[in-house]
């Protein structure tokens, strides 16, 4: 079996690790929106939980974005959030918390090297997508 691939564009990576970065010591977190396979637009949002080991999209932000990317014809379709201290693997809350069946997860990982790595959650168990850049067009 193949594993999915998502395209994440170089700029919108960076987009997510400086928000990151700026969030510690708590998790980061916010949307993703997208056209296929490809994030396309990446909303910062502040962490409503204010914690290092979970995290709350404020439903007023959700909304403000969910508003923003239809408006450009796009659909929320992941959510991207940080573990300050630990790997870019999905935990067990995350787990309990995935409910959108659909959507990507990308998990940045801070308790070493920045590592970002991308998210299915099928039946309760996480499966490993692919992040890749945005491919050269020539």
């Amino acid at each position: 079996m193949t594993t999915p691939v998502v395209l994440l564009p170089e700029s919108l990576r960076t987009r997510i690790l400086e928000h990151c970065l700026a969030s510690l010591p708590e998790e980061g977190c916010g949307l993703l929106a997208m056209e296929g396979g490809t994030v396309v637009g990446v909303y910062p949002t502040t962490n409503q939980d204010h914690s290092p080991n979970r995290y709350t999209i404020p439903p007023a932000e959700h909304y403000a974005a969910l508003v923003e990317a239809e408006s450009r014809g796009w659909e929320l379709g992941g959510v991207f959030h940080s573990h300050p201290h630990g790997p870019a693997s999905l935990s067990t809350v995350d787990l309990e918390n995935a409910i959108e069946p659909d959507w990507i997860y990308v998990v940045v990982g801070l308790g070493g090297d920045p590592e970002v790595r991308g998210w299915r959650v099928v039946d309760g168990r996480a499966e490993t997508l692919v992040i890749e850049p945005e491919p050269l067009t020539l």
